[in-house]
């Protein structure tokens, strides 16, 4: 390897690096447990500065031999996924001191997922998207089951497995067709053989097998059975990454795969075009529908979770780079305000385990003002309500769209936003309207878990209220190659 092919790596090594570090220290001095949130948060803010700084560095490269590549796009799909890291370290002290569970292997899961998630981002070859999918899979399924004296942790864990590992399967059974068809295993490659018409039916039906599996990982309608109840088992304030930071590495690549896909005859091309629009619109309907029928307020953030990729899914049917700014802009106003609400939730219920059902926030935003207004915020930005950033990343997707005319399809989401107001404003109707039902019982609310949450809460409000900068900077990181 190189000098800059170990500058380009930077990130992922000091990701790495740091997880082994806690997990060796917590094994020879665990009097030290209480630092490892610290030191976590210290790995990721280290990693984010190394993205930056090896693009600043080497510039827009492709390096290790061309499977891996650098550049304002990738450092910005990185940053929002180390920004998801740290909201999740965050939001984690308190609950794992709560439940005596607190210990170097969840910090160090963590931080080798956000290692896996950000060597995916940057991949330009199947087999490394592969193995970068299997190593942020691994420690999501650990960190699923990561409170194992809960029987339903484990069990959403073994669903989030099972289902994982037959996923995985397509994806390499895929990546097996895609290379027997077009002869290559780089995007590139593959891009000039659909672009040639060589195996078209068969690298589309390899292609369609892998974009089922990011599919999967997106919780996308129909591959989102495992969401609501692996939302509901595992522990919340992993949840509030489960739930946003596989989603973001997934989005980008499964652009580059719809871009492959765009290179190929324009019959073929067009098709794929249907078969996002449909993807699009069922994950929309499902999502929403099944999102309004929920009391448990994670199984609605599971199914609504659902929706929202259906709505990002508008931006990526022109398969343009261009649609790469507004998908930016959403998956950060995403990260924000569902890893806000998880957060919120793992403060306010104390069971793991039961039901964390939406009646029993009753009365309690005047009882705790703070995360109540947090949750409030993070709920109307989820609902695409001005001026939250939520409503701003809705408004460039819709616009992509019909841009695109796609304009039936941006009128089914604006009218399905409709829907999602309903069961978001219950929750802020149930914090604020309602006469509280039961006392405050165990919970542990530390500094961690507030500074999370409100990290969370006004960063959604500020770039809602003054998004011109982040806007440009994310127009023209989607713009460069």
């Amino acid at each position: 390897m190189t000098r800059t092919d170990l500058v380009s790596l930077l990130p992922e090594l000091i990701l790495c690096g740091g997880g082994v570090l806690i997990l060796l220290l917590d094994a020879v001095a665990p009097g030290l447990r209480r630092a490892w949130t610290a030191a976590a948060l210290a790995v990721t803010a280290a990693a984010a500065w190394g993205a930056a700084s090896a693009w600043t560095a080497i510039g827009s490269i492709r390096t290790c031999n061309g499977m891996l590549e650098t550049g304002p796009i990738t450092v910005a799909f990185s940053l929002i996924v180390l920004l998801a890291t740290a909201l999740c370290l965050l939001a984690s002290d308190s609950y794992l001191r709560r439940e005596r569970i607190l210990g170097g292997e969840y910090h160090a899961l963590l931080l080798w997922c956000a290692a896996g998630m950000l060597l995916m981002l940057r991949a330009t070859e199947v087999l490394t998207i592969f193995l970068s999918l299997e190593l942020l899979s691994i420690s999501l399924y650990s960190l699923a089951a990561y409170h194992r004296r809960v029987s339903v942790a484990v069990e959403a864990a073994i669903k989030y497995f099972l289902m994982g590992a037959f996923v995985s399967a397509f994806v390499l059974f895929g990546i097996a067709l895609l290379y027997g068809a077009t002869g290559g295993t780089r995007l590139d490659e593959i891009g000039r053989a659909f672009a040639g018409g060589h195996g078209t039916a068969l690298a589309s039906c390899g292609l369609l097998l892998v974009v089922c599996g990011f599919g999967f990982k997106m919780a996308l309608a129909p591959f989102h059975a495992w969401s609501p109840d692996t939302y509901q088992g595992a522990p919340s304030p992993f949840v509030a990454f489960l739930s946003v930071a596989p989603k973001v590495a997934s989005a980008l690549v499964l652009f580059r795969l719809l871009e492959v896909a765009a290179q190929g005859p324009s019959l073929t091309a067009s098709r794929w075009v249907n078969v996002v629009g449909i993807l699009s619109a069922l994950s929309i309907v499902v999502g929403n529908l099944l999102a309004l029928a929920q009391t448990d307020i994670k199984r609605m953030l599971a199914y609504s979770g659902v929706a929202h990729m259906g709505y990002l899914l508008l931006a990526l049917v022109t398969f343009d780079r261009a649609s790469l700014a507004p998908v930016l802009v959403y998956l950060l106003a995403y990260v924000l305000m569902n890893a806000g609400a998880f957060t919120v939730v793992s403060l306010l219920y104390s069971r793991p385990g039961a039901r964390h059902e939406i009646e029993e926030l009753a009365g309690w935003g005047y009882r705790f003002p703070l995360l109540g207004g947090c949750l409030a915020i993070c709920m109307l930005s989820l609902g695409g309500i001005p001026p939250t950033l939520g409503f701003l990343g809705k408004y460039l997707v819709f616009q992509q769209a019909v841009a695109a005319g796609h304009v039936h399809l941006a009128v089914l989401g604006v009218a399905a936003s409709l829907v999602g107001v309903f069961y978001y404003l219950r929750v802020v109707y149930v914090l604020y309207m309602r006469p509280e039902r039961r006392q405050p019982e165990g919970l542990l609310i530390d500094g961690w878990g507030r500074a999370a949450a409100v990290i969370a809460a006004l960063a959604t409000l500020v770039l809602g209220l003054w998004p011109a900068d982040l806007l440009q900077w994310l127009i023209a990181a989607a713009g460069a190659r």
